[in-house]
């Protein structure tokens, strides 16, 4: 039988019981759950916990904390997925996938070809929206640790800011391909930052100033991905070459 595996936003320990919110307990109840049934509980600090359905009703339900284990389900490499926005459910596909694959945050970038117009409160709406999608992949995926969305920025606003580790910017016209990049980066990255055009791509002028800020170009093979094909297929080469994916053992 499938246990549930529920968010919760608040502080967990073994013992402890607690009522979940209306949304948890409507959900619990969507599924069918009984008093005396299990699931499984995370708050997205790296820890789950084993518990039992106690009491319920169709918009509270009391759940008690049976046991607290660390899964080893979180990759050694951290990906910092710069996503130019897409229009419609694009970014959400993005995002949920991208989660699967075990991204660390995921930006939204306003760049010069963006076709996506949202008024700042809309686009505050919206990353709510998003982080929410974030956090019903992981519940899927049984990840533990939660994808930060970032706020949106404007793409020179983030080049200017410092970054750790590799940085990589995608460009169907750059010279360099996987095997070049894996072939000059001689020490294992901890962590990676990945800037993906939107539909449009990114400018000439934002390909130049990228390189300026050290960004390196990499290109994704003879043709032309959409942006909601690129990063992902990044994200799973980078993952496999350097992070989890190709792992014999869990």
């Amino acid at each position: 039988m499938h246990i549930p595996r529920i968010y919760i936003e608040t502080d967990l320990k073994t013992g402890a019981e607690i009522n979940l919110t209306k949304d948890a307990s409507q959900h619990l109840h969507v599924l069918r759950l009984k008093c005396g049934d299990s699931l499984l509980l995370f708050n997205g600090n790296g820890e789950e916990y084993t518990a039992i359905l106690q009491q319920k009703n169709k918009n509270c339900a009391r759940i008690q904390l049976i046991k607290c284990f660390k899964p080893k389900v979180e990759s050694s490499l951290k990906i910092n997925i710069v996503q130019g926005l897409a229009r419609g459910e694009k970014m959400d596909f993005i995002i949920q996938k991208a989660t699967e694959l075990g991204a660390q945050t995921i930006t939204p970038l306003i760049t010069e070809y963006c076709n996506v117009n949202l008024s700042d409160e809309r686009l505050e709406k919206r990353l709510l929206h998003w982080q929410a999608v974030a956090i019903s992949a992981v519940e899927q995926s049984g990840r533990c640790c939660i994808p930060k969305i970032q706020p949106a920025q404007k793409m020179i606003a983030w080049l200017k800011q410092p970054q750790e580790g590799l940085t990589l910017i995608l460009n169907p016209k750059a010279t360099s391909g996987l095997n070049t990049l894996f072939k000059n980066t001689k020490n294992q990255p901890n962590i990676i930052n990945l800037l993906v055009g939107p539909e449009g791509g990114f400018s000439a002028e934002e390909i130049k100033l990228a390189e300026e800020f050290s960004w390196q170009s990499i290109r994704l093979g003879p043709r032309i991905l959409r942006t909601e094909t690129a990063a992902l297929v990044m994200a799973s080469i980078l993952q496999a070459r350097w992070g989890d994916l190709g792992n014999d053992k869990f």
